[in-house]
């Protein structure tokens, strides 16, 4: 059971890590907003804290105010895979299944705005 419920997780984790690898995105401008939705899109963690520091503002008063693209930090994470950024800032996403065809993939352009 336990070896069934690993593949499971490790397979999650490999579809959600070609999720955010097909996609690229790109800032619309230098807001505070749009840095914080960058460092998010990122998936790094680290790369969040960092932008939270330097914006000096609180986690919570990012999951209460902060929209990218006019979507909630929730909903913006579960359209594009965003499960690290999204674990760190404690976001509750809804998850679905998918198969798609990895060869099929193209490389996704997606421009960001932070709310102001």
């Amino acid at each position: 059971m336990k070896v069934l419920a690993a593949a499971l997780v490790s397979t999650t984790l490999l579809a959600s890590a070609n999720a955010t690898a097909d996609t690229q995105f790109v800032a619309l401008d230098n807001s505070p907003g749009t840095e914080l939705c960058m460092a998010f899109a990122s998936n790094k963690p680290l790369d969040m804290k960092k932008a939270i520091k330097q914006n000096r503002v609180k986690k919570y008063q990012i999951d209460d105010k902060l929209t990218c693209n006019d979507m909630s930090l929730a909903e913006f994470a579960s359209v594009y895979g965003l499960n690290r950024t999204s674990n760190y800032m404690n976001l509750e996403i809804s998850t679905s299944t998918s198969i798609k065809d990895l060869a099929m993939a193209k490389k996704e352009l997606v421009y960001i705005s932070g709310s102001k």
